[in-house]
């Protein structure tokens, strides 16, 4: 039975996509996988070409679909137990002379895999070589691990992931986020980690394609790009500790997760009175950078020690930030409780 599916939401055109393409299909060639792409490019070449090029590629035509909605359009017609995403811009290579991972075997308490990845810039080469795998015994210790592993990119984003437990955290934030910002990719691979183990296999090498983020000008352009496109302020960067704590809370919350009762109740607690903590000191250090409010919520938060009061207090400085969403983050809430 084929185990992985490479899903690859692509909006670039023929030319630009044609080597991320490539080299998914040997990669599929090789370790017995599928690809699915879900086009929205509108590029008829691309097209001609791609749709009936392989039997281990499912083509998708999406037009009219945005970001996120082509994002579960590769995922849902993926017919395999674990999925893989790719962006139309990186690379994917297989090596032979190491022992694959067996999916098929994968012990229930792993929710996926880590490939060795290899952060790029076209100019540069690889600027990086990530090589780890997850393998605290809760979620708390997992959610420190991968802190501890990241770097400065989220490239463990493209990583092999149970299909199941991916799919239902992506509808959620696609159906349901407050904001659906591109910011939110920390807070989702944090929640993934949280959820289960991650194996490593170096005979996966993912080639993670950085050059949106390949200088201190660009990744202050793309930081503010994000937080604007997601309806937020400018300086949105600096509430990030704060949205991040909402959404893995949120996360963590979710009526059926690969997580018992107490796992997850420690899990939130460990979100509440550590995770949050970290933040609620930036804004106390930091007063020319916050409101009034933001401050006198702060100290309030920092004096409780109850886990849901704690989040409601976080609500209302959501809204200090962004009238209404509060609101919002609330009926995420609902949703995720659902």
């Amino acid at each position: 039975m084929t185990m992985l599916s490479l899903c690859m939401p692509s909006n670039r055109k023929f030319e630009a996509s044609r080597r991320a393409i490539e080299t998914a299909l040997e990669y599929c060639a090789a370790r017995d996988a599928f690809l699915v792409i879900a086009d929205n490019s509108g590029d008829e070449e691309k097209r001609k070409y791609w749709s009936h090029h392989s039997s281990r590629l499912t083509y998708v035509i999406t037009d009219g679909l945005d970001v996120g909605q082509n994002f579960l359009a590769a995922i849902g017609a993926a017919q395999t137990p674990f999925v893989i995403m790719m962006g139309d811009d990186d690379e994917i290579e297989f090596n032979p002379q190491l022992q694959a991972v067996d999916l098929a075997s994968l012990p229930v308490d792993h929710i996926g895999v880590r490939p060795m990845t290899h952060v790029v810039t076209t100019s540069r080469g690889v600027v990086n070589v990530q090589k780890f795998s997850i393998s605290g015994s809760d979620p708390a210790t997992r959610i420190r691990e991968y802190i501890a592993a990241r770097g400065s990119s989220n490239s463990a984003f493209y990583s092999i992931f149970r299909k199941e437990p991916y799919l239902a955290l992506m509808e959620l934030f696609n159906h349901h986020h407050p904001t659906k910002g591109g910011y939110c990719d920390w807070a989702q691979v944090l929640a993934l980690f949280a959820y289960g183990k991650m194996a490593y296999d170096p005979s996966t090498i993912f080639k993670y394609n950085m050059d949106q983020w390949s200088s201190k000008d660009m990744i202050q352009k793309q930081g503010i790009r994000l937080f604007v496109e997601a309806g937020l302020p400018a300086d949105g960067q600096k509430y990030e500790g704060l949205l991040q704590f909402l959404d893995l809370f949120v996360f963590l919350s979710r009526a059926r997760l690969p997580l018992s009762d107490e796992e997850k109740q420690n899990a939130r607690a460990f979100l509440s009175f550590e995770y949050f903590t970290v933040y609620l000191n930036i804004v106390k250090q930091s007063p020319e950078k916050y409101s009034k409010t933001m401050q006198y919520l702060a100290d309030m938060a920092l004096n409780q020690l109850e886990i849901d009061t704690r989040f409601h207090i976080a609500l209302m400085m959501a809204d200090d930030i962004k009238p209404g969403l509060k609101n919002g983050y609330i009926e995420f809430y609902k949703a995720a409780m659902a």
